[in-house]
């Protein structure tokens, strides 16, 4: 009798061990996905006009903030600087594309520059065609972060990153 109450007890330990190991598996697969995040991460504001004129350069004045803006300042030039951290924000201009906007995907690197302050601009923005088009940029903003151990040397670095896509519809006329 005794034989079968200790088989009995190791069945339900083996069932029940089993199908929590399964639970811990589901809850890896859902974990381990890592989704795109998205590129609305800060917050900003654009001055340009909505109506522009054909082949006639403007000027694009961006102003943006951060999470980061309460770590470091955009750009480190005092010599108090901190060493441990540095930021580096970089402004990626993309070809103007005719409107409607089809995909993302097709989107075509114009320049890139780094940005200075939180307020910058983007110079000599030219149409060449009629119609409705969609001014595209992407602002990009890295805090570096170095660790070091209890004897003073490096041991890793880590990185954390925000990203802002800018959009703006443009009417091009004569």
């Amino acid at each position: 009798m005794t034989h079968k109450i200790i088989i009995f007890v190791l069945m339900i330990l083996l069932c029940s061990c089993k199908k929590d190991n399964e639970d811990i598996d589901e809850n890896l697969k859902i974990t381990s996905e890592n989704p795109q995040p998205p590129y609305n991460q800060l917050k900003y504001k654009m001055i340009f006009p909505d109506t522009i004129q054909l082949n006639r350069p403007y000027e694009a004045t961006i102003v943006f903030e951060s999470d980061f803006d309460t770590i470091l300042p955009p750009v480190q030039i005092d010599a108090i600087s901190d060493s441990t951290k540095t930021r580096l924000i970089t402004f990626y201009q993309f070809e103007p594309i005719k409107s409607p906007m089809k995909d993302e995907n097709d989107l075509i690197l114009k320049d890139s520059m780094f940005v200075l302050n939180k307020k910058f601009s983007v110079k000599n923005i030219v149409f060449k065609e009629k119609g409705t088009f969609t001014f595209c940029g992407l602002i990009f903003d890295e805090v570096m972060y170095n660790y070091y151990d209890n004897k003073g040397k490096r041991d890793s670095i880590h990185f954390t990153r925000r990203k802002q896509q800018i959009f703006k519809n443009v009417v091009v006329i004569d």
